[in-house]
């Protein structure tokens, strides 16, 4: 019985890990596609495009020297 119960936990840390990677792919691939999307939407709106801080992503950085808050 013990044996039983090691390989049902063994199995089950297999599947969160490989359900833990494909959600970070997921993850990975819809972040890459809504920059592309937000990027394309400003330049088909002639918008400029903004710069994020890769240390910290929520500060948001003007686009222009000229833009001052």
């Amino acid at each position: 019985m013990p044996a039983r119960i090691q390989s049902a936990g063994t199995s089950h840390a297999e599947f969160m890990r490989a359900a833990n990677d494909e959600l970070t792919k997921f993850e990975r691939r819809e972040r890459e596609f809504r920059k592309t999307d937000r990027d394309e939407r400003a330049k088909r709106l002639r918008l400029p495009v903004e710069r994020y801080d890769a240390e910290d992503w929520r500060v948001r950085k003007p686009s222009s020297p000229l833009h001052r808050t």
